[in-house]
């Protein structure tokens, strides 16, 4: 699938053939999965070779990012599926060459779909008409940086209130129900930490563009652009210094859940343990009588079978009362 937009954020209509010729005022053209004859449709326009998917997964930093006939390849990691409990990576190529820019993703990142949909009233606002390549370029970093940033908000007040949950259960009276509750609740610590791992590698993935861009003649000789680089590299900078704040508060709670499955586990230990002292004493006595040796004179007596099931109940209620007293009850 091919989308062209124009320098104003308009979006263009798609030849209905694919061997039809794309318009020569499209901007920004967006591939999502192309195909073979959709990426020789763009190369045709563009006179360079757009990278294909074995490409863009290349993770040598001299594979993506580098300048080849005139035209910059840049590719980045960016996370999608993050709202979902399980976010994933996928690696988009975007290509600066003349006054275009072409990207080439397999995923569907949320910031592409804002972008896109807010790019004619952002760029209405610009003192000149259309927007370069480069500009469309900067403008759609910041958007995936942005919504990095919303993403790890998100996920904060997440792990916020699953801290305080957790802190909770802790503090129920039912060993049981807890230490299942607890255990169910590190599945959800495991998805919020893939989530924000996710992330951080996003942004170190950002932080690379960035820094590259900031070398590009374009950027250098334009005072907006090149300002607006510096800032995205700040804001890169405070996300994954702030990701891994998030990353040790959900450390501090996978520790914290651990430790409370672990007290509850013993808190059921203990208790199996004192019932296992107080009926210590009786089996001793119950076992000494039922030895059966002939030469046992209580066995005779008529007083015998109510004495040993006293002394037996006085030697349970012993230990009992011992431990009650010490609170272990």
């Amino acid at each position: 699938m091919i989308r062209l937009y124009d320098g104003q954020g308009v979006c263009l209509d798609t030849p209905e053939t694919e061997d039809a010729a794309l318009p020569a005022t499209v901007c920004w053209i967006d591939m999502l999965h192309p195909t073979p004859p959709e990426e020789a449709q763009v190369e045709a326009l563009i006179g360079v070779e757009v990278p294909s998917r074995d490409e863009l997964r290349d993770i040598e930093p001299s594979s993506r990012l580098y300048i080849e006939n005139g035209a910059v390849y840049l590719t980045a990691s960016v996370v999608w599926k993050a709202d979902s409990d399980f976010a994933e990576i996928t690696d988009i190529g975007f290509v600066l060459t003349g006054n275009r820019l072409v990207t080439i993703r397999y995923g569907e990142p949320k910031a592409f779909t804002m972008f896109a949909a807010g790019a004619h009233r952002e760029l209405a606002h610009r003192e000149i008409a259309t927007a370069s390549a480069h500009d469309l370029m900067t403008r759609l970093l910041e958007a995936m940086i942005d919504r990095s940033a919303e993403v790890l908000e998100h996920r904060s007040r997440r792990i916020d209130a699953l801290s305080t949950e957790v802190f909770s259960r802790g503090a129920a009276s039912n060993p049981e129900a807890v230490t299942r509750d607890l255990e169910a609740t590190l599945g959800v610590i495991a998805s919020h930490q893939r989530t924000v791992a996710k992330v951080r590698e996003s942004l170190m993935s950002f932080a690379r563009v960035s820094s590259f861009l900031q070398t590009l003649p374009e950027i250098m000789g334009d005072k907006t652009l090149k300002q607006r680089c510096r800032s995205l590299s700040g804001d890169v900078q405070s996300l994954s210094e702030h990701a891994d704040f998030i990353s040790e508060n959900i450390v501090f709670l996978l520790d914290a859940a651990l430790g409370l499955i672990s007290v509850q586990q013993n808190q059921v230990m203990k208790v199996l343990s004192v019932a296992a002292m107080i009926f210590l004493p009786p089996t001793f006595i119950g076992t000494v009588y039922g030895m059966n040796f002939q030469d046992m004179p209580e066995l005779s007596q008529p007083w015998a079978y109510p004495i040993a099931l006293t002394v037996m109940a006085v030697s349970a209620l012993g230990p009992y009362l011992w431990f009650k007293r010490k609170g272990w009850f």
